[in-house]
């Protein structure tokens, strides 16, 4: 898988780290991408499977981030272990959701214009940091297992140790989204695991296990250990 790249190697790509890395791995796990993508697809229908589904999903590509080859037939245990923290993800975006829309209602009748305009700077920056803190309160979550509380406590302290990147990162969701609704058919098929592949590039850079050097291969003079 993807031999001879190095995450950590210098790159003369205009692009940034989390879209050449992320892109290239997707590329590779291309497949892999679309059959995990259509069972999210089937689990979020559910509703009550759609957190869950999101922290397995998030947790299968950040192996495949982590050189470790995850299998298929690991997904049901890893959903098992995601259902009462990716359901409490959920419910915290929909409650997060339905106070972004509440004020956003709400201020403005009482405030008037001024009230709209200032309303809407804070819930806008305060949306935007609470997408800025998912790809690393889904690593804590789905990788490192933390209580959930926990789990936002590193999240947001991830986003202040590099905030330019954090913030940045917000673009990549904006953008698939705008594809989403332009081209419906590959929101079905890739954008929510290709989003998933960038939030754990976003975390941590892809690791490449090099492999050993052949005999023939060592320079002349070399032993081998």
């Amino acid at each position: 898988m993807m031999a001879g790249m190095s995450a950590d190697s210098p790159s003369d790509s205009p692009l940034p780290r989390v879209l050449r890395e992320g892109s290239v791995l997707a590329w590779h796990n291309l497949l892999t991408l679309v059959w995990l993508n259509v069972l999210w697809v089937v689990c979020a229908a559910t509703l009550v499977l759609a957190g869950p589904a999101t922290l397995t999903a998030y947790g299968y590509l950040a192996a495949l981030r982590d050189d470790e080859h995850p299998v298929p037939r690991q997904l049901l245990e890893r959903l098992r272990r995601t259902l009462l923290p990716g359901t409490l993800c959920a419910l915290t975006t929909v409650a997060f959701g339905f106070l972004a829309y509440a004020n956003l209602q709400f201020w403005p009748q009482v405030l008037g214009q001024f009230g709209l305009f200032v309303v809407g700077i804070f819930w806008g920056y305060l949306i935007w940091l609470f997408a800025a803190a998912q790809p690393y309160l889904l690593e804590a979550l789905s990788v490192q297992r933390l209580p959930y509380v926990q789990a936002w406590q590193a999240a947001l302290l991830d986003v202040a140790r590099r905030p330019l990147s954090a913030h940045g990162w917000v673009l990549i969701p904006l953008a698939l989204a705008l594809l989403g609704l332009t081209f419906r058919t590959p929101g079905l098929v890739v954008l929510v695991s290709l989003l998933l592949t960038y939030a754990a590039v976003q975390v941590r850079p892809v690791t490449i296990a090099v492999p050993p050097l052949d005999p023939p291969q060592l320079e002349e003079g070399e032993e081998v250990l």
